[in-house]
């Protein structure tokens, strides 16, 4: 038991540590979440769609490696990768649709549902593909490829608080209101 806490406990805290950066790109952009507030409101949901994405993507590929209906290396990699940006821009298009409506429905200003739905599309295909290459390389790095599953959650959250502020800056700046 001790030596499943002890290596389970270094993988989890090694991930709390990298989800703690998070707090830093938020502080960065302090004067986004001040003048547009409604960044906030979504954040959750924007990070938890990447997540939950990727998080699906690795489940396939560890499943698919599990049965051995996936190989190793560059040339197994290659045809799950190939479907995986397929499915990938599939999904953030329908995501990001369903997420400009939310933001709508909320009150949401046009520059705001763009702004929430363009990084929402950027972060669910960012973590589809990432979802789909982190068991593979997990493996090729002598990790266990089960670990991909909390560690594009993690993951995920950073670049998603990443690219909601890069993103939201970009778009909010572009369009008025």
């Amino acid at each position: 038991m001790l030596d499943e806490v002890w290596a389970r406990g270094q993988w989890l805290l090694g991930l709390l540590v990298v989800q703690s950066t998070s707090s830093l790109i938020l502080e960065r952009y302090e004067a986004l979440i001040q003048e547009h507030v409604v960044v906030t409101f979504f954040l959750t949901m924007l990070v938890g769609a990447g997540g939950n994405a990727g998080n699906q993507s690795a489940i396939g590929v560890i499943r698919g490696m599990a049965t051995g209906e996936v190989g190793q290396g560059l040339p197994a990699m290659t045809p799950v990768l190939g479907k995986q940006v397929l499915v990938g821009v599939l999904l953030s298009v329908l995501l990001s649709g369903a997420g400009y409506l939310r933001v709508s429905l909320s009150g949401g200003t046009p520059a705001d549902c763009a702004a929430i739905s363009t990084a929402l599309f950027c972060i669910v295909f960012t973590s589809v593909v990432l979802g789909t290459l982190l068991p593979f390389a997990l493996r090729s790095a002598g990790a266990d490829p089960a670990n991909a599953g909390s560690t594009i959650q993690v993951t995920m959250d950073v670049l998603g608080v990443l690219f909601t502020c890069l993103v939201a800056t970009a778009v909010l700046e572009a369009l008025p209101g």
